[in-house]
């Protein structure tokens, strides 16, 4: 429902998305090529590192990977990160409102994101507050991302605690490959307005410079009270520095950000009301500076060492926390005959200072979490081209839980060239958050009288864990097809359960209240299992379809001692056992069309039924430097809602 924006949309037409680079700069790089040009072949080899943190071929990688590339990016009319990983299998992407998704990788899908490790450019942003990703602030200027690398599975071998069902690492472009000046802007019913601006060039003969400014305001979902409370809008800006020479290289980029996301918000007051919700604004703000640093010590050999530091400040109508993040990270490969070996040391050091209305509290309001990790891994090719063997472990110590260990072992068999299976079998944890140790949350059990539910943490929660057994086979077909499928057994123990206590009476200051408690416990365990499915086929030179399906069937219960009796219903019903994806990309001369149909079943525990969506976009380019697009989205339903809540999602559409 456009709810009469189609003039405007069409008046929007104008809007223009343009790529330009200044001819006269002969450093300049040459035009990227278009999906619908790359050879199956290449697609296999595409380059990913956040496996092995080294680089190796998708086709050759022991783990369920995807490479989400920077034009499959701009062809499906993505607009945020978060809609960009609907385009990977495997991966839950609910949207809840114009700035809030449930993202999950194989199951456990959240507002929070939790058990999966985000990086961007090797940044971690999962914060230690609640074990999750604010996914509303992760934001980059699309056009300049070269590939988003999503591993289905542990990950906490190389990335540490926390990688429990997965890593999506969000990698940028190099500032030597983005010269000359890009210009974008638009808008639509919902998109109501975009801009980004962007130059790079050379510094000398061995550094070169980008920097870029961006802005979008995106309207409210739909309401059926009509009270339009959650627009949402940001501003950010950065630089990258990219330089070196020889055997040395050095990387230097970072971000500011700011911007308000509307929400609305319910809290307990110990007076009448007793139960009170506010619309506000949620304030937005941060900024990051990255340092990375390599040098190549000999054939075989390189080391590395990076750093960051990460501020972020976020005050909701509730609740404000301001928070500072430091990591270093140095890593060494050598490589011995068969065996290439890693080695790497990382220290971390974050600083979350919060502030509540009296129901929502952290305590203490000021923690310090410091996480040392160390980690070692052998790559063996027992079998030149033919059979590799991978072993490793992290060993990490942090203040909740003390030394954590996770060991891996994944193996490669290539019967012949095109063919390749894989196995592995990892275990992984996810470190106690504060929201488990620290949380002190009341919440009213009926609005008429003073009768509270409290959420309260345990400083005797300890980690969760999980035991995976994966597999995968992956086989390309000449030049006509890529297949490739993946499947898994989880085993989990040690879940977060919320085990119900005896009332109290406390007194206040308006008289007694009455206080049931819900501790933050480790009563759950179970498992999950499931299989993806992803296959790429070439019609033709300009026509190139990809399918996805997968299945997951997640199984959780009660340990003995637990009387938690809504975790297992709650969490089996938020993910879907079924997800079907099709992907249409065709080029004709100057034109691009390319489609995208979703088929997502049920979430019981959301009250949300089956549905389909259907995204399209047509692209002109006008000349090589300007391109002209409309992006059509949901256009199989008015309204309709994709996880838990009272808002929907509208069809809408932007040029």
């Amino acid at each position: 429902m456009l709810r009469g924006s189609l003039p405007r949309l069409a008046g929007l037409l104008v809007c223009l998305s343009v790529a330009r680079t200044a001819a006269a700069d002969p450093a300049a790089a040459p035009p990227r090529r278009d999906l619908t040009e790359l050879s199956l072949a290449e697609l296999a080899a595409l380059e990913v590192t956040t496996v092995g943190r080294t680089p190796e071929t998708r086709a050759h990688t022991p783990a369920a990977v995807f490479v989400i590339t920077q034009q499959d990016i701009r062809r499906s009319g993505a607009t945020t990160l978060a809609e960009a990983l609907r385009l990977a299998p495997g991966v839950q992407v609910s949207r809840i409102g114009a700035s809030q998704w449930a993202i999950g990788l194989r199951g456990f899908a959240s507002r929070l994101a939790r058990s999966m490790l985000v990086l961007i450019d090797g940044r971690s942003v999962y914060t230690p507050l609640f074990a999750g990703t604010y996914w509303e602030v992760q934001d980059v200027l699309l056009e300049d991302v070269d590939r988003i690398e999503v591993i289905r599975g542990p990950g906490g071998t190389l990335w540490g605690a926390n990688a429990v069902n997965g890593v999506i690492n969000v990698i940028t472009r190099s500032a030597r490959d983005t010269h000359g000046t890009y210009l974008e802007g638009g808008g639509g019913n919902e998109e109501r307005g975009f801009g980004a601006a962007r130059w790079g060039g050379a510094l000398g003969p061995h550094a070169d410079l980008r920097v870029y400014a961006k802005y979008f305001d995106r309207g409210p979902s739909f309401h059926p009270d009509g009270d339009d409370f959650d627009a949402w809008h940001v501003a950010q800006g950065g630089f990258r520095i990219d330089g070196g020479s020889g055997p040395r290289a050095f990387t230097l980029q970072g971000d500011l950000y700011a911007g308000r996301a509307g929400e609305r918000a319910s809290f307990a007051a110990y007076e009448p009301p007793f139960a009170r919700t506010v619309d506000g604004q949620a304030h937005l703000g941060g900024g990051n500076l990255r340092g990375q640093w390599q040098r190549t010590l000999a054939e075989g050999s390189d080391f590395g060492v990076q750093a960051y530091y990460d501020h972020t400040h976020r005050a909701e109508p509730t609740f404000t926390e301001d928070r500072d993040t430091g990591d270093v990270d140095a890593q060494y490969r050598l490589t011995l005959g068969a065996h290439q070996l890693l080695s790497g040391l990382g220290v971390r050091l974050s600083r979350g200072v919060t502030t509540g209305v009296p129901t929502v509290a952290f305590h203490p309001p000021i923690r310090t979490d410091e996480l040392f990790s160390g980690f070692v891994q052998d790559r063996i090719d027992l079998v030149p081209d033919r059979f590799t063997l991978t072993l490793g472990t992290k060993v990490e110590r942090n203040n909740y839980s003390g030394f954590e260990l996770q060991p891996g072992a994944r193996a490669l068999w290539m019967p012949r060239p095109h063919q390749s299976v894989w196995a592995a079998v990892s275990r992984a944890v996810r470190t106690p958050s504060r929201v488990e140790r620290d949380l002190d949350v009341t919440f009213s059990l009926d609005p008429t009288r003073p009768l509270f539910g409290r959420l309260v943490g345990d400083q005797g929660f300890i980690p969760e864990r999980v035991l995976a057994y994966e597999a995968g086979y992956r086989l390309q077909l000449r030049e006509r097809a890529f297949v490739d499928l993946a499947l898994f057994h989880n085993e989990y123990t040690r879940l977060l359960s919320l085990e119900p206590g005896a009332a109290s009476v406390e007194a206040g200051p308006t008289g007694p209240r009455t206080v049931v408690p819900f501790v933050l416990a480790n009563g759950i365990r179970g498992q999950a299992e499931g299989a993806e499915l992803a296959a790429d086929l070439r019609v033709s030179r300009a026509w190139r379809l990809h399918g996805a399906y997968s299945f997951l069937n997640v199984d959780l219960r009660p340990t003995g001692g637990s009387r938690d009796t809504t975790t297992e219903a709650s969490t089996e019903g938020s993910s879907p056992r079924h997800r079907i994806l099709l992907r249409s990309s065709l080029t004709v001369g100057t034109v691009q069309l390319d489609a995208a149909f979703r088929r997502v079943s049920a979430l019981p525990a959301q009250d949300v039924p089956a549905y389909s969506s259907l995204n399209a976009r047509a692209a002109w380019r006008a000349w090589t430097a300007l391109e002209i697009a409309l992006v059509g989205q949901d256009l199989l339903r008015a309204l309709g809602r994709e996880f838990g809540g009272c808002l929907e999602i509208e069809r809408s559409g932007y040029a």
